[in-house]
């Protein structure tokens, strides 16, 4: 059985009361304090920067919803961009891992690929917070998380790369360019907050993936003789 699957930033909270420090002796260790407040200093910017946008968000915005003090922040972070990287590091990180779960456990590199993407969209379904943050608002961040962005498309590409399968050797790219196409595509759907309908791409995000194999192919893949409508 599987370890339970750490929280997307942003999915909890911050001021839950379970997450709450008692004041005084509350025999926590300090690094398990530190977590504690790094965490929620996390999610409570994910929440401040989905409902404001990145230009409006403040530092005052982020520990009021942290239900923590301005010189906390400054013992974890040493300005916005920092607490911004740190929550598109682990967020998209756990998107990947759990993308790369679902890809492996399929048993062709077709069902991997449908496997993968089914993850990535009902993940970001699910968290519309994260989903805005990573996706929309990561274009008014600093130069740091515009390299992390690339960086992390980039890990995209061993999808397309697998030695495990005789797939067909392609530029890099051309394999930029689908992993462009299908990022533009949801992009699109979060930005016009629309994120509920992204699950319903699938089929037509497939589809594209999946066209390195050839027309035919792919569309023999999704089980249907004609490629989806437009």
């Amino acid at each position: 059985m599987r370890d339970a699957e750490p929280a997307i930033p942003g999915s909890r909270s911050a001021r839950e009361p379970g997450r709450a420090i008692k004041p005084g002796r509350h025999g926590l260790p300090p690094e398990t304090v530190a977590d504690i407040q790094r965490d929620r200093l996390i999610d409570g910017f994910v929440q401040v920067v989905a409902e404001h946008g990145y230009p409006r968000t403040t530092i005052s915005r982020i520990t009021e919803a942290a239900g923590v003090t301005k010189k906390t922040f400054y013992v974890h972070f040493t300005e916005m961009d920092d607490c911004f990287l740190a929550a598109y590091q682990r967020g998209t990180g756990i998107l990947l891992d759990r993308m790369a779960h679902a890809y492996h456990g399929a048993p062709s590199w077709p069902e991997g690929i449908r496997a993968g993407l089914r993850v990535m969209l009902e993940l970001l379904a699910a968290e519309p917070l994260f989903a805005r943050a990573a996706l929309v608002e990561v274009n008014a961040a600093g130069p740091r998380l515009r390299k992390a962005r690339i960086q992390h498309l980039a890990r995209f590409r061993k999808f397309f790369t697998d030695p495990a399968y005789d797939l067909p050797s392609l530029p890099t790219v051309v394999i930029d360019a689908i992993i462009g196409g299908i990022y533009g595509a949801v992009y699109a759907a979060v930005e016009a907050g629309e994120g509920d309908r992204l699950p319903a791409m699938l089929p037509s995000l497939v589809y594209f993936a999946l066209l390195p194999l050839g027309r035919e192919e792919a569309a023999a893949q999704l089980g249907a003789g004609e490629p989806p409508s437009r």
